[in-house]
């Protein structure tokens, strides 16, 4: 079994390794014309870098930071349109454009907070903001905005390092975490935080995790348990083991986009796998890397399904935006794989728009949106999509629709609508002054 010890002992001298010899940087992360699709893994390999490959295993794609050290933790935001991933070794947060050619768009610098904090986790709120765990340093959970500015830090609980890996719970303020011990943890974020009763205690160093539906722990969760993955229900009962023969040092872990499936990864072999949740059957794997030893220390999924993204559900209606006499009518998914998903919007002199395909969605409930908690569980729904303008294919709409109750006066829309070419040929925002917009329950 692998120790928190020896588990830093490795990264520690892997940093010191990577800083003695010259490092080769993919140019893909800036070139790239292999698009991202729902489903796709990303493995973090070191040397600054990520490698991407298709659901099936299949090697797609490399993107690297060009700074070299671990790369850890990632993560799509709600829109999918920005990936986040963590440099452990230099405190970052780099984010990646989905659009191609995948730019490196923005750099956080979380060591400005907390030098020496080694980013790790990172996980999103269905609000935009996101959360940043640090094994080292002070130890704390970071929180910033959607642009990336820093709003809070958490001072939490540890065992043998800190904040080392997280998941957010569906109420949006509870975080389930592990300190390289054995202990799951929980720590409330609202207002200036609190320490939460311990979830569960199963001995051993735990890593990564992961809450199942329905995201708030009664639903159990899945952690990587060093010599195997343990899939815990809420009463902190280990009801599943998850393995393959030669892998005994589980240390990543994230959900699959279709709700059945996680994918893990394993450290010292290099070596990642997609199972089956209820039966524990290996779908896909062994992939190896090919980067050797301790360099495989973070797995993400584009489209993964977290709880603190999107509540479940879908929303229907539609209406006239105010006096701008646009109208919609739709009926969305706040997950992309269920279906139908429909959306039509008119406008001026027989504009108009027709969805082809939900590429992003995350339903949400605003506190300051009454009824207060809503029916449905949620009450604003974000969402992106692909389709036509006036016949014409290529256009990208983003919208945000809210649900304020009966009969319909205080839903708002907001609708952003472009071309083909780039050119914003709509954008309005507004209180429904005809229709109704409806949230409804899974």
């Amino acid at each position: 079994m692998m120790t928190h010890k020896k588990v830093k002992a490795l990264f520690l001298l892997g940093i010191l390794a990577i800083g003695a010899i010259a490092l080769s940087v993919s140019t893909h992360a800036y070139a790239s014309s292999v698009s991202w699709t729902t489903g796709d893994v990303f493995v973090g390999v070191s040397n600054g870098t990520y490698k991407v490959y298709d659901n099936t295993g299949a090697f797609k794609d490399t993107i690297s930071d060009g700074q070299g050290g671990f790369t850890t933790g990632c993560a799509f935001n709600g829109t999918l349109d920005k990936l986040y991933t963590t440099n452990f070794s230099n405190t970052k947060v780099e984010v990646y454009d989905n659009a191609i050619p995948h730019t490196l768009s923005q750099t956080i610098d979380t060591g400005a907070i907390n030098p020496g904090g080694h980013s790790e986790s990172i996980v999103f709120a269905a609000n935009g903001d996101f959360y940043v765990g640090h094994p080292d340093g002070n130890k704390a959970i970071q929180r910033y905005n959607s642009a990336g500015v820093y709003q809070q830090s958490y001072t939490v609980a540890t065992e043998g390092r800190g904040s080392d890996w997280m998941d957010l719970a569906s109420d949006q303020k509870t975080i389930f975490y592990t300190s390289e011990g054995g202990l799951i943890k929980r720590f409330d974020v609202s207002g200036a935080g609190t320490q939460l009763a311990d979830f569960a205690s199963i001995g051993g160093v735990s890593y990564a995790l992961r809450l199942l539906p329905p995201g708030n722990g009664t639903g159990g969760l899945l952690v990587a348990h060093s010599t195997d993955i343990e899939r815990l229900d809420s009463a902190e009962n280990i009801v599943k083991t998850y393995d393959a023969a030669g892998e005994d040092s589980w240390f990543s872990l994230n959900l699959d986009p279709n709700g059945t499936s996680f994918w893990a990864g394993d450290f010292t072999t290099g070596d990642f796998f997609r199972f089956n949740i209820a039966t524990g059957a290996v779908e896909v794997g062994p992939i190896n890397t090919g980067t050797g030893a301790s360099t495989v220390f973070g797995v993400c999924v584009k489209g993964e399904l977290t709880a603190a993204q999107s509540l479940p559900g879908r929303m229907t209606g539609g209406g006239t935006v105010g006096d701008t006499g646009t109208k919609h009518g739709f009926e969305l998914h706040c997950n992309i794989t269920q279906s139908p998903n429909n959306l039509e919007v008119n406008w001026g002199k027989g504009n108009k728009f027709h969805l082809d395909t939900l590429s992003a969605a995350s339903c949400s409930d605003d506190p300051s949106i009454t009824p207060t908690p809503p029916t449905a569980g949620f009450n604003t729904y974000t969402g992106k999509g692909t389709g036509t303008y006036n016949g014409v294919a290529g256009a990208t709409a983003e919208w945000t629709f809210t649900d304020a109750g009966e009969p319909g006066t205080k839903d708002t829309a907001t609708i952003k609508i472009t071309d083909v070419n780039g050119n914003i040929v709509l954008n309005v925002s507004g209180k429904l002054s005809q229709g109704n917009q409806q949230a409804h329950n899974p």
